[in-house]
């Protein structure tokens, strides 16, 4: 029995010799693998080759360095067996599927100077586990369910961090301590609810890159005009409006901004002096025009205006910004004629361009890295009404045999019509809902496959409000009303009752004479109700 275990062991240790780490090592990155479903990982180790093959591993001396292993589809807890890796630097395990707490086992890893652990499932107070840490040069542990106890106390231990991602963590202001660590480079604080404290960032004046975006922010702090070596501010999914952009004007450095999804309805005219810029968001906003407000922006290489409210000619302004390589204009109100000098990537998706003005400016030949034009919209939305039982004919202004046709329900339902008109014999209660039409076009081309699917805005079949009056002592109240609204008869039997909105939208159906409407919105509604004798609909208010 000895000779067999002390064979065992000499094998182990002389296997061990064959990897370019120690047999412990191994064991710890084999250990990792198996706690975190290695099996279904994206890309996987193949344990019989040396640890330096596998995916994510950088070996430095004899030992592991690095693990990298972001966004590879880990599942589990977080895997405590990289505490057997004593000489680790760097840790990325971000954008996976891990959960629970993060094991104190990790206060060991003192040599760490870099942990991104970012984009999981994470959940407790860190602060125990990496409090130890102190040699961290990046931290990010964004967008977890992290609480912390005491931010401050957890932020002032980490003196010499430069890259720092506190998103999604619950803040409601800028903790204090963020402005005593004066080396940070790169800030995020992205999706928590700030609105006050913003002073404690204008220390921060090595500060690269820094994102408050999907805060609480009605303007640009004018305290971020001291960070003028900023080359990146994200501002998006805020409720910014161009009244409140002063703070630009300091920030010539700026190469990257981005507005997406605030209240612009212009471009703010501190824009003119950010001459460095090369990327410009404003999608989601409610720009219609201003384009040569841009002029000046001579660096720019891609602008994205997706979801304004663009209409009529493709905005030409654009395509004299000599340097533009990327223009997205997706869901917009554009048509006519495109341009030939629009550049290389251009998104034009969900516009108002007909079947000949893209076919017009393909049979140009424009030789384009990426040009995407499919889907494009068509038709205004529009509202029809029909009484239960009646006929209904739902429009769409296409046709000829050159389209294939296909009607949807609900937006995304496909029904089995195929035909360019969608016409309702008998209108049944479940009839009452929007419908879109998709007419799909192709057309082989000299040099290539013209493809456009187009589809008509919502056509939405409301029930008809103009019956005939009903001679009873039907009545309604209160008028407006808060919680709750009666139907007083003292002689007829009530069958259903239907509230609508003004776009003909069933919001709710019920028998009673008391309905508790407390949880809609304060709006005007269609109140009607059926009896023997027929329906009577009614307006109210709900406050």
């Amino acid at each position: 029995m000895k000779k067999i275990l002390f064979f065992f062991l000499f094998s182990s240790f002389c296997f061990g010799q064959n990897w370019s780490i120690s047999f412990a090592e191994r064991s710890s990155l084999i250990n990792v693998f198996n706690s975190t479903h290695g099996e279904n990982w994206s890309i996987k180790w193949d344990l019989t080759k040396d640890p330096k093959f596998w995916y994510g591993i950088k070996i430095k001396k004899g030992n592991v360095s690095e693990i990298n292993l972001r966004g590879n589809a880990l599942k589990g807890n977080f895997p405590v067996a990289v505490s057997g890796l004593s000489k680790l630097e760097k840790l990325d395990l971000s954008s996976n599927q891990l959960s629970g707490e993060i094991s104190t086992a990790v206060s060991g890893l003192t040599t760490l100077t870099r942990l991104d652990i970012s984009n999981n499932r994470f959940s407790g107070d860190p602060t125990a586990a990496l409090l130890p840490l102190s040699q961290l040069q990046e931290m990010s542990l964004g967008n977890n369910t992290f609480v912390f106890a005491d931010i401050e106390t957890f932020l002032q231990n980490f003196q010499d961090v430069e890259i720092l991602d506190l998103a999604h963590i619950g803040l409601n202001a800028v903790p204090q301590k963020i402005s005593t660590l004066t080396k940070l480079k790169s800030l995020n604080l992205s999706n928590n609810s700030i609105s006050q404290k913003f002073n404690y960032l204008s220390t921060l004046i090595t500060l690269k890159e820094l994102n408050l975006s999907g805060n609480q922010l009605t303007k640009i702090p004018t305290e971020l005009s001291t960070l003028n070596q900023l080359n990146s501010l994200d501002l998006s999914n805020n409720t910014i409006s161009p009244n409140f952009t002063a703070a630009l004007a300091q920030l010539e450095n700026l190469e990257w901004l981005s507005f997406a999804g605030n209240q612009m309805m212009n471009f703010p005219a501190q824009l003119s002096q950010l001459t460095q810029l090369i990327h410009l968001n404003f999608s989601d906003n409610k720009i219609s025009g201003g384009f040569e407000n841009l002029a000046g922006l001579q660096n720019l290489e891609q602008i994205y205006l997706d979801k304004n409210l663009i209409s009529g000619t493709f905005p030409s302004a654009l395509l004299q910004l000599k340097k533009l390589q990327m223009l997205s204009l997706n869901n917009n109100q554009l048509s006519g004629e495109i341009p030939e000098t629009i550049p290389a990537l251009t998104f034009i998706d969900n516009n108002r361009f007909t079947k000949q003005d893209i076919r017009t400016f393909l049979l140009k030949n424009k030789s384009l890295a990426d040009f995407s034009y499919s889907p494009q919209r068509y038709d205004e939305a529009k509202t029809v009404f029909a009484g239960i039982g009646n006929a209904a004919a739902l429009p769409q202004s296409l046709s000829g045999n050159d389209y294939q046709y296909s009607w949807f329900k609900n937006l995304d339902q496909k029904t089995l019509l195929n035909s360019e008109k969608y016409f309702i014999s008998n209108v049944a209660k479940e009839d009452f809902t929007d419908y879109t039409c998709e007419a799909y076009f192709f057309e082989v081309l000299p040099k290539e496959l013209m493809e456009i699917s187009f589809f008509r805005e919502p056509v939405t079949l409301a029930i008809e409000l103009s019956t005939a009056e009903v001679k009873t002592d039907l009545t309604v109240f209160p008028n407006p009303a808060k919680d709750f609204i009666n139907i007083k008869t003292t002689k007829l039997e009530i069958e259903k009752v239907f509230i609508f909105d003004l776009s003909g939208k069933l919001i709710i159906t019920d028998k009673s004479k008391r309905i508790d409407i407390s949880l809609l919105p304060s709006a005007t509604y269609i109140i009607s109700i059926k009896t023997s004798d027929g329906l009577k609909s009614f307006k109210f208010i709900k406050l």
